[in-house]
C-alpha cells in the first residue's frame, strides 16, 4: 500500500528556508531504519526543496509493528510566499528503489496555477 499527499505548510516567513527545513529534520525524533534519514537539497522546477528519506515504526512506542517508508519533498515555490510538504509512504519496503524514483518524479511534476 502507497499514499501520496500534498499539504500547505503554515510556516513564519523566517522559518521558511531550506536550512530551517533541515535544522528541524535533524532534529526530528527516530527511530529510523535501513540507512536512517536521509536528507538532501534538491531544486524543483517549482523551486528549492528539502528531500528526506527514511525507515520508521508506524508506532515507535512499540516492540513490533508496521514499517513505513517514505519520501517527503519539502518545497519552497518561488513565486508564492508558501511551503509545501509532498509524501509518498509506502509499506511494502521491497518496492522501495522503485518508489523512491516514483516520489522524486511526483514531486518534479509538481505546478501551482
Amino acid at each position: 500500500m502507497a499514499s501520496y499527499t500534498v499539504r500547505e505548510l503554515t510556516v513564519p516567513a523566517e522559518s521558511r528556508t531550506v536550512s530551517a527545513f533541515r535544522a528541524e529534520a535533524e532534529c526530528a525524533p527516530g527511530p529510523y531504519f535501513g540507512d536512517g534519514q536521509v536528507l538532501t537539497e534538491v531544486e524543483l522546477p517549482l523551486g528549492p526543496a528539502l528531500r528526506v528519506h527514511r525507515q520508521e515504526p508506524t508506532d515507535p512506542e512499540a516492540d513490533s509493528g508496521t514499517v513505513v517508508e517514505g519520501i517527503a519533498h519539502y518545497v519552497l515555490p518561488r513565486r508564492y510566499p508558501t511551503a509545501l510538504e509532498c509524501r509518498l509512504l509506502w509499506t511494502s519496503l521491497g518496492l522501495g528503489a522503485e518508489l523512491v524514483k516514483v516520489a522524486d518524479e511526483l514531486a518534479d511534476s509538481l505546478r501551482l496555477v
